[in-house]
C-alpha cells in the first residue's frame, strides 16, 4: 500500500514538472545527473593528454586552433559547456564563446539573459520584482583572455579551467555551476593568438626571434584594449554585443605586464576616480580583487600587489563600456616570461618584483626566477577565487551590479548633482558626417536618442527642429555624460596627500567626443520640455542631388567625409578639381577647397552615392567658378611607412582602409624606385629614423618580414632625393622630427622638454587653423587638437603655416594640461617647397587612434594637393 502510494505520489510529481518546467532533480548533481556526468567525464581528455604536454610547460604553448578544437570536443561530450562562433574576426577567423555552467542554467539561457536585461533597466519594475528576478536568475560571470596577444599564459589557463568545470563533481564545481554562467571568450584577439603562437611554433629550433615582431592585430596591435567608445574594430563590436546581450556582473580581463613588476596585480586600482563610474562597479571590482589576494596568498603565491597603479577608472578608453552597464571590472596583470614561454631569471640574482612590505605588497616575491606555469598557476588560482565570489552571492550581485546600477543612472542628474539633465546636439552643424558618426557610436551603445519635431527652447537657447536630445536619465546616461561633458582634471582628488605628486591616469586625460569629432554641444543642465521622437534607426541626412548642370558639381569642404568623395572620385577616375581660392556659386559662397567635377555621369553616380552615405549636400553650378586652384592628380598613389609594430602606422592602415585611399605599405624593396611607385609618402607617427636605416634585423626574423628590414643611409639620402625630386611627403606627430632631420626643414621645435613647464600627457587643447592654405582647407578657423606632449614649432624659414596654437590664454580645451602658455603662437602644421617637391608636418599626433576625427582632412588635404597640378576648372595649364 506504501509503495502503491509512493508511485502515485511521484507519478503526480512528475506531471507537476512536465506542467511547470521544473525539473524533478533541481541539484543539477543528484544522482541521475551524477551518474551521467561521470560518464561524459570520461570521455573528455585532460589538457596533457590531449595537447602532449601540461598547460604552463616551458617552452609549449598549444596553437588556437587546437584549442578551439579541444574546446569543441568538450561542448560535444559535455552537458555543462556549449560553443559557439560569436563572429569572424577582421582576418577571418572564429571569434569564439563558450557557456560554461549546470544543464539546466544552460537550458534555460534565454530566460537568464531576459531576466538580467529587465533588471538592468529599473524603469517600470519595483524593488520588490528587482528582487525576485535576482533570486530566479543567474549572474553571468565574463572572463577573458589575451586581448594582447603576446600575454598568452591566460588562454592556456583557460583549458584548464574550462576542462575543470566540464570534468570535475566536487562540492566546489557544484556551487558554481548551479549558480552562475561563465562566459569564457578565448581570446579577445583570436587573429593575434594566430599570429603570436603559431610564430612562437614555427620559429622553434631557429635562429630567429620567437615573439612576434609586427603588429598583433591587423591593425591595431596592444591598442585593442583603446577602443571602448569608439568601437572601430571588429572585435571589439562582437564583444561589446556580448556583454549588452548578456549583461555580465563581472568582467574578469585577463592580463599580463612586464617581467619587474609584482607577480600579480589586481584590485583595488589607483586614482584618478572620474565621475561617470557608479561606486558599485568599483566596490565589487575591489571585492574581487581582495578575494583573489585572499587565495593566492593562502596558496603561497607571493609578490601580489594592489593598489599604486592601473587608474583606468577615468576615461572610457581603458575602462571599457561593460562599466557602464553594472560589469565590475576586475583585472589581473600577471608578469611576463622571457620570449613568452621561457623562465625568467633576474641578472643580478636578486628576487623579482618590489620587495617592500607594505599593505600594497603583504608578501613580495622571494625568487630570482619566473616561469608559465607560475603564470598558468597564478591566473587559475585569481579565477577560481573571483568566480567563487560570485557564486556564493548570486542575488546580491544581479541586485546590485544591474538593477541598483541601473536605478542610479535613471536618477543620474539626482545621484551626481551638477550633471545636465541632457546633451542637445543641434541641427544645422558644419559636418553633418560627423553628427552621423556620433550618433552612431551612441546608436551602436543602445543609447536612447531622440529628435525634436518643431523648434524648442532650453536653457535659454532656441534649437531647430532635427536637432538632437540625449537625455542622461536612461540606462546609460553615465556613458553619455563621460563622452560629451568637458573634462576637468580633478587634482587635488588625484594626489594621495596635499603635497604629494599629481597622479596621472593610466591612459589619456580626455575622450571628449563632440571635440575630437567637431561637432557642437551643449549641455543642458535643468529639465526642458520638447517635442521629441525615438530615433529607432540612426540614417544620415536626407539630402537631393541636384539636376544635372551645364558646369560642374561642387562639394563644400568642410567635412572630414569629404576624404571619402575624393578617394571615390579618384577610383572612378573623375577629373577632380579642388579651389584655391573662395568663390560663388548658386546664391552660396564656397569655401577654399572645395571640389569641382565635371558634370558626367560618373561623377553624378560617385557623389549620389557618396551623399547617400554621409549625408554630405551636393551643389550644382552652370557655370564653371573662375578661380586658381588645383586638378588632382589621377590614380594618386599613396606609399605608408610605419615600420614594424607601430600601433599609429596600424591606425592608418585603418583609416587608409574606411576612406577608401589607394595605398601600400612602403617595403624596403621599394626604395630603389620610390618615385615610380608613390605619389605621396606619409610617415607614420613614431617612425624615426631608425626605424627606416636600421629597422628589423633578417637573421633574426623570417623572410616575410623582410619589407621592414632597414634600408641603411643609402635608404634615407634616397627618401630625401625622392622629395626634392618632386615627391610630397606627409610626416604625423613624432615622424614630424625625422621629416625635420631628413630635409632639414626650416622649423625649430620649441616644446619645453621640462614636465614642469609642460605637460599635457594626452588633452585636446585650442588651435588655429588658416583654411586657405591648402593642408587645412575644409577645418574651422578654431577647433580642438590632440596633444600629448608632442613637438611645437618656432618657423625659420619659407613656409605655409596651416595650424598654430593661439597667441595667448590657457590653451586647454579638454583634458589636463599645465604649462600651455609655453605654447603660445607655436605652429602645429606646415608645408614647405623641398625643392621639386613638397613636405608637410603636423607635431601632434592629429590621427591618434583614429579619434580627433576633426582633423583629418589635414592628412587627406596634404596627401591629394601635394602631387596635384595648379590649374583653373576646365584647363590643364596654370593660370
Amino acid at each position: 500500500m506504501l509503495s502503491r502510494v509512493m508511485s502515485r505520489a511521484v507519478a503526480a510529481l512528475v506531471v507537476l514538472v512536465v506542467l511547470v518546467g521544473v525539473p524533478l532533480h533541481t541539484d543539477a548533481f543528484g544522482a541521475g545527473s551524477s551518474a551521467r556526468h561521470n560518464a561524459q567525464a570520461k570521455n573528455i581528455p585532460a589538457p596533457q593528454s590531449y595537447f602532449g604536454f601540461a598547460m604552463g610547460t616551458t617552452g609549449r604553448l598549444a596553437g588556437f586552433d587546437k584549442i578551439k578544437q579541444y574546446f569543441r570536443l568538450i561542448a560535444d561530450r559535455s552537458d555543462r559547456v556549449t560553443y559557439q562562433v560569436a563572429d569572424k574576426t577582421t582576418m577571418g577567423n572564429d571569434y569564439p564563446v563558450l557557456f560554461v555552467s549546470s544543464p539546466r542554467n544552460l537550458r534555460n539561457l534565454g530566460q537568464i539573459v531576459r531576466d538580467n536585461q529587465r533588471l538592468a533597466d529599473p524603469r517600470g519594475i519595483s524593488e520588490q520584482e528587482a528582487r525576485r528576478l535576482s533570486q530566479r536568475s543567474k549572474p553571468v560571470y565574463l572572463m577573458e583572455g589575451t586581448l594582447h596577444s603576446t600575454e598568452v599564459g591566460n588562454t592556456q589557463a583557460l583549458v584548464d579551467i574550462v576542462h575543470r568545470f566540464a570534468t570535475e563533481d566536487s562540492d566546489y564545481t557544484k556551487t558554481v555551476l548551479d549558480n552562475a554562467v561563465l562566459m569564457v571568450i578565448p581570446s579577445g584577439n583570436p587573429d593575434g593568438q594566430h599570429l603570436v603562437v603559431d610564430h612562437f611554433n614555427k620559429t622553434a629550433g631557429t635562429a630567429y626571434d620567437r615573439v612576434y615582431p609586427d603588429l598583433y592585430h591587423r591593425y591595431i596591435g596592444h591598442d585593442d584594449n583603446r577602443d571602448w567608445f569608439m568601437f572601430t574594430q571588429r572585435e571589439t563590436r562582437t564583444r561589446v554585443r556580448l556583454e549588452q546581450t548578456y549583461r555580465p556582473v563581472v568582467g574578469h580581463y585577463m592580463h599580463q605586464a612586464g617581467t619587474g613588476g609584482p607577480r600579480l596585480w589586481t584590485a583595488p586600482y589607483d586614482e584618478p576616480l572620474g565621475s561617470g563610474v557608479d561606486p558599485i562597479t568599483i566596490q565589487s571590482a575591489t571585492s574581487q580583487g581582495q578575494q583573489a589576494a585572499r587565495a593566492l596568498t593562502a596558496e603561497g603565491k607571493k609578490g601580489v600587489g594592489t593598489d599604486d597603479a592601473y587608474g583606468i577608472f577615468w576615461n572610457a578608453d581603458v575602462m571599457g563600456f561593460s562599466t557602464f552597464l553594472g560589469t565590475s571590472l576586475f583585472l589581473t596583470e600577471i608578469a611576463g616570461a622571457k620570449d613568452l614561454a621561457y623562465p625568467f631569471t633576474s641578472s643580478d640574482g636578486k628576487p623579482l618584483g618590489p620587495q617592500n612590505r607594505t599593505m600594497r605588497m603583504l608578501q613580495p616575491y622571494d625568487k630570482n626566477t619566473w616561469t608559465l606555469e607560475q603564470i598558468v598557476a597564478y591566473a587559475e588560482t585569481a579565477a577560481y577565487a573571483g568566480i567563487e565570489n560570485v557564486a556564493k552571492n548570486p542575488e546580491s550581485w544581479l541586485f546590485n551590479n544591474l538593477y541598483q546600477t541601473g536605478r542610479n543612472a535613471v536618477a543620474l542628474p539626482d545621484v551626481e548633482p551638477g550633471t545636465p539633465n541632457a546633451y542637445v546636439i543641434p541641427a544645422g552643424q558644419r559636418d553633418p558626417f560627423a553628427v552621423l558618426e556620433m550618433l552612431r557610436i551612441f546608436e551602436f551603445g543602445r543609447v536612447e536618442i531622440d529628435q525634436a519635431t518643431a523648434p524648442f527652447s532650453a536653457a535659454g537657447k532656441t534649437y531647430p527642429a532635427g536637432s538632437y536630445v540625449l537625455r542622461t536619465r536612461q540606462p546609460l546616461g553615465r556613458w553619455i555624460d563621460q563622452l560629451l561633458k568637458i573634462d576637468k582634471y580633478p587634482e587635488q582628488a588625484a594626489r594621495k596627500c596635499g603635497q604629494c605628486p599629481l597622479i596621472m591616469p593610466y591612459s589619456e586625460t580626455t575622450d571628449n567626443l563632440g571635440l575630437l569629432l567637431g561637432v557642437d554641444v551643449d549641455p543642458v543642465k535643468d529639465a526642458f520640455n520638447a517635442p521629441l521622437q525615438r530615433v529607432r534607426r540612426v540614417l544620415p541626412q536626407q539630402v537631393r542631388m541636384p539636376a544635372t548642370p551645364r558646369g560642374a558639381y561642387l562639394v563644400a569642404p568642410e567635412s572630414y567625409g569629404v576624404a571619402h568623395v575624393l578617394s571615390r572620385l579618384q577610383k572612378a577616375k573623375v577629373p577632380t578639381f579642388r579651389s584655391a581660392e573662395e568663390f560663388k556659386a548658386g546664391g552660396r559662397s564656397f569655401a577654399p577647397g572645395t571640389v569641382v567635377v565635371p558634370p558626367t555621369a560618373a561623377a553624378r553616380q560617385v557623389l549620389q552615392g557618396v551623399s547617400a552615405d554621409t549625408g554630405l549636400p551636393v551643389y550644382g553650378t552652370d557655370e564653371l567658378p573662375k578661380v586658381d586652384g588645383f586638378t588632382l592628380k589621377p590614380g594618386t598613389k599613396v606609399g605608408l611607412i610605419r615600420g614594424a609594430n607601430n600601433m599609429p602606422g596600424g591606425w592608418m592602415m585603418w583609416m587608409f582602409d574606411q576612406y577608401g585611399i589607394d595605398y601600400k605599405v612602403v617595403s624596403a624593396d621599394d626604395y630603389g624606385d620610390l618615385a615610380g611607385k608613390y605619389d605621396t609618402i606619409v610617415l607614420a607617427d613614431g617612425v624615426s629614423k631608425n626605424t627606416i636605416i636600421r629597422g628589423l634585423d633578417p637573421a633574426k626574423n623570417p623572410p616575410e618580414f623582410a619589407w621592414a628590414r632597414g634600408v641603411g643611409e643609402q635608404g634615407w639620402a634616397k627618401l630625401a632625393d625622392y622629395v626634392s625630386g618632386g615627391g610630397n611627403l606627409v610626416a604625423i606627430g613624432g615622424s614630424s622630427e625625422t621629416a625635420r632631420q631628413l630635409l632639414k626643414l626650416p622649423v625649430e621645435n620649441a616644446t619645453p622638454s621640462d614636465p614642469a613647464k609642460l605637460n599635457a600627457p594626452g588633452a585636446l587643447l585650442r588651435a588655429s587653423y588658416d583654411p586657405k592654405v591648402p593642408a587645412a582647407w575644409g577645418m574651422p578657423e578654431s577647433g580642438a587638437v590632440w596633444f600629448n606632449q608632442d613637438a611645437a614649432y618656432k618657423v625659420t624659414g619659407d613656409a605655409q603655416v596651416a595650424s598654430r596654437y593661439p597667441g595667448e590664454g590657457d590653451l586647454l580645451a579638454s583634458g589636463y594640461a599645465h604649462g600651455t602658455a609655453s605654447l603660445n603662437g607655436l605652429a602645429n602644421v606646415a608645408t614647405f617647397e623641398v625643392g621639386k617637391g613638397h613636405a608637410t608636418i603636423a607635431g601632434s599626433e592629429i590621427t591618434f587612434r583614429s579619434w580627433p576625427r576633426q582633423t583629418w582632412p589635414i592628412v587627406i588635404n596634404s596627401i591629394y594637393q601635394g602631387p596635384s597640378k595648379p590649374t583653373r576648372p576646365g584647363t590643364d595649364e596654370r593660370n
